[in-house]
């Protein structure tokens, strides 16, 4: 497999019944796959991908591989985010959060850029605007991914923990480019982004949390995060 499109949600099916169905049509290349992890869905989610016609020969020929995972109980993207990695195959590894929208051949135009740079580049397709929602959109092979520890699971559940792996991965010597393309999104707000988080500490005040332990990592030389993890994600 070429590429892996790593897809979250825990009830967002308001958001994700709008984008997949779109996202695996604008897909014609058999080397892309969609992991879809499903953590603790109480909206129906299961019965829309299980029950639904329109998936059936995605999931058959397993360019949409659903899983259902029940052990977060609450949710934390570094956490959420590491699992659906870990079950991908793809030699390159995509964030995409459940509500964006790859675009049409998105996940060939993704390949292109790695090839045209020797593959040893950490992508990101974010639009750059506070609130757009695509900050998300990183792309890098899986084992540059791997060796970096993936999403720092230390973070509070939410907040900058795309901007620290993307820090990091520089620090590792990976090249950052960045093209504002392929990069539609349903807007959201980080009120709503927090809603399955068990805390009551603010969107602003974790990522202030989270940026400040991330900045004395990297200026420690500390590129590889979950170390003493036996695996990450769960």
């Amino acid at each position: 497999m070429e590429l892996s499109f790593c897809i979250t949600c825990m009830n967002r099916l308001h958001q994700i019944s709008q984008t997949l169905l779109t996202n695996l049509k604008h897909n014609n290349n058999q080397s892309v796959e969609f992991i879809l992890v499903d953590f603790n869905s109480s909206d129906g989610l299961k019965e829309y991908i299980l029950d639904n016609n329109e998936f059936k020969r995605y999931l058959d020929t397993k360019q949409l591989k659903y899983n259902i995972i029940d052990r977060l109980k609450f949710w934390h993207a570094s956490i959420a985010k590491n699992t659906a990695h870990n079950l991908a195959t793809g030699k390159i590894v995509v964030n995409l959060d459940c509500d964006n929208y790859i675009g049409e051949n998105g996940g060939d135009f993704i390949i292109n850029i790695f090839k045209e740079n020797n593959y040893n580049i950490i992508l990101s397709q974010s639009k750059n605007i506070y609130g757009s929602g695509t900050f998300g959109r990183i792309s890098l092979l899986k084992n540059n991914f791997i060796k970096l520890g993936g999403y720092d699971e230390s973070f509070y559940p939410m907040g900058y923990q795309d901007t620290d792996l993307i820090n990091r991965a520089v620090k590792y010597n990976l090249k950052l480019i960045h093209i504002d393309k392929n990069n539609k999104a349903i807007k959201n707000t980080k009120q709503d982004s927090i809603k399955n988080c068990n805390t009551n500490i603010s969107y602003n005040k974790m990522e202030m949390f989270n940026k400040l332990k991330s900045n004395i990592n990297i200026e420690n030389n500390e590129l590889t995060v979950n170390k003493y993890k036996n695996t990450i994600g769960i």
